[in-house]
């Protein structure tokens, strides 16, 4: 029973992703994105963006590596690095698992604190989710008449997500999870096994908290500036990619990229399907031809898809090989000592 809910778990987000990866692609003029791939790609700009992915997730480990160093001070750069790219890797192919991967190799290979590293990424999350909502604001209040002359352009589009936001089912389920939260808190507090969980919660805090010991504030919102950067600098080149003009200006490929952005956050692999919808709707928005948008998303989705599970294989590569001589150390010194 257990296996087939983890394999669930595995297939319906997967199964979710591809049908709206299908849906979105389906009614795209194939052969017109045949041809522009066919006018060729231009592998300097995909080399550049390999370069600033790779630094954005260099800078992901190091800005992780601050918050564990308070409450985890056994930690090491190179193995917090590493593990940030194996838990990106991960949730390719399980989604959210990633954030549990890398805690995981932490206690494996440095004996660290599975909760309260755990802890640390909770509190890693709530910032970049922060710092989204924060872009996403900026957003909408500059690039206001752009959102109103779309559902202005499209009723029937602005219609169906007012019924959405406004439908009583929706606050339905919302009222019901709350109620189910409240009374399972409830129980819960009266099991035996309460004090257990309440100890782990205090860990898993006290790793939240590293947030407001570091050692090094500044340097925390730079490398939190310097990945979302890095985020933003791939998906701008990407029009780059092509031998045919997009024409994107920067405030504009920026709303593209924030709203791919909230794409990754659908419970799917990777934001498949989900992600290509909301950049490929969001540059149709600004002039872009649909063909034109279905080939930049198909193409920067595939080729970070790529990037992230090869230096994903290669971190955990890596992280076997420094395990192994770590272990033959070790028995070379006790064999040594005795």
């Amino acid at each position: 029973m257990e296996r087939i809910k983890k394999l669930l778990k595995w297939i319906v987000p997967l199964i979710l992703g591809v049908l709206l990866f299908a849906w979105i692609y389906r009614r795209m003029d194939w052969i017109s994105i045949k041809e522009i791939f066919q006018l060729g790609l231009r592998y300097e700009w995909m080399l550049a963006f390999m370069l600033i992915f790779i630094g954005g997730m260099v800078a992901r480990g190091l800005r992780w590596q601050q918050l564990l160093e308070p409450v985890c001070p056994e930690t090491e750069t190179k193995t917090t690095t590493l593990a940030v790219f194996v838990a990106y890797a991960a949730n390719l192919i399980f989604p959210r698992i990633g954030e549990v991967a890398r805690c995981g190799l932490l206690k494996q290979y440095k004996q660290v604190s599975f909760t309260k590293a755990l802890g640390t990424v909770l509190a890693e999350r709530i910032i970049d989710l922060i710092c989204l909502l924060i872009m996403v604001i900026v957003i909408v209040v500059f690039q206001l008449d752009v959102f109103r002359q779309f559902f202005t352009e499209y009723p029937d589009k602005a219609n169906s997500l007012m019924k959405i936001l406004f439908s009583w089912q929706l606050w339905a389920v919302l009222f019901a999870l709350v109620l189910v939260i409240i009374l399972l808190w409830r129980r819960l507090r009266k099991l035996p096994l309460f004090d257990k969980f309440n100890k782990g919660l205090e860990k898993l805090w006290l790793g939240m908290k590293s947030i407001k010991t570091l050692k090094r504030p500044w340097l925390f919102i730079f490398w939190s500036i310097f990945i979302w950067l890095s985020y933003f600098a791939t998906f701008y080149i990407g029009q780059y990619f092509f031998n045919i003009p997009f024409g994107l200006g920067i405030i504009a490929m920026f709303t593209a990229h924030i709203m791919g952005s909230l794409g990754m956050v659908a419970p799917v692999q990777g934001g498949l399907g989900a992600w290509h919808f909301m950049v490929i709707y969001t540059m149709v928005l600004y002039g872009i031809s649909e063909t034109a948008a279905g080939a930049f998303a198909l193409t920067v989705h595939g080729f970070n898809t790529i990037l992230t599970l090869f230096f994903g294989l290669i971190a955990y590569l890596w992280l076997l090989l420094e395990n192994k001589k770590s272990r033959a150390k070790k028995s070379e010194e006790a064999v040594k000592s005795n």
